[in-house]
């Protein structure tokens, strides 16, 4: 099954994979400008600090540790031993953060967290219904859920083929319109979806080379791109966030 692939999948890449991911974003040129991007984005979604933060396959938490630096107070959890000792040991200096071996479907929080966070990660659960609504049960009436996946087409990229195949890990495509519907199953409310922050960056800032590349230079294809993104093709690609409603 996916999911022993994933507790496995920190122990396969060894320390190298390890010291990779911990060194993230910085240690992913290609992709740095991407991945700042996204993270601004739900850093604009969450609820000012102080508040608490659940971050759910957090890896070995370079967002957790991005949290705790804004100033919440955060618990990253994941379900790698390896990644949460790498994790444990790398951000000692951070106070306000911990971290947690747990399956994010079966989480032992109830009402304790301001906001839920999925940053890349969701789309590796067996069943998402039940990770969701773990986070719904983890927040305080009020509270909100940010999700941040890869949308169509990510399971048929050769960097996820490569992924299933050595590690047998869940790659799946989590576009917004299938979050929406199980968002709904799981209990939130009041959901909203905006344009995936990365496909918007690589669209306005890349330069890309040849003729269709030089044609997607040009501002105005790169703002009717960026237009598309928030509006038609953003239940394909998009951050999606919900609320678990306040008590009345």
């Amino acid at each position: 099954m996916a999911k022993s692939g994933e507790k496995s999948y920190f122990k396969e890449i060894g320390e190298a994979g390890i010291n990779y991911t911990l060194a993230k974003p910085f240690s992913d040129p290609p992709n740095l400008g991407s991945l700042l991007h996204d993270i601004a984005a739900v850093f604009s979604l969450l609820p000012p600090p102080p508040a608490r933060i659940l971050d759910l396959g957090c890896g070995s938490g370079w967002t957790s540790a991005f949290f705790a630096r804004a100033g919440y107070d955060v618990v990253g959890v994941d379900i790698s031993p390896e990644a949460v000792e790498a994790a444990s040991k790398h951000y000692l200096e951070l106070p306000n953060v911990s971290f947690v071996v747990g399956d994010y479907d079966t989480l032992a929080y109830s009402g304790e967290f301001d906001a839920a966070v999925f940053f890349d990660s969701l789309h590796h659960a067996e069943d998402e219904v039940l990770a969701l609504k773990a986070a719904f049960v983890a927040l305080r009436p009020g509270g909100i859920l940010v999700a941040c996946e890869p949308g169509v087409g990510h399971s048929k990229t050769a960097k996820s083929i490569d992924a299933m195949e050595r590690y047998g890990v869940n790659e799946r495509d989590m576009p917004p319109k299938l979050l929406r519907i199980q968002m709904r199953k799981a209990g939130f409310s009041t959901i909203k979806t905006y344009a995936y922050p990365a496909i918007s960056h690589r669209a306005l800032y890349f330069n890309r080379t040849g003729w269709i590349g030089r044609l997607r230079n040009i501002a105005m294809v790169r703002a009717l791109t960026v237009g598309m993104l928030a509006t038609i093709l953003r239940r394909n690609h998009g951050i999606v966030v919900a609320h678990r409603e306040a008590d009345t």
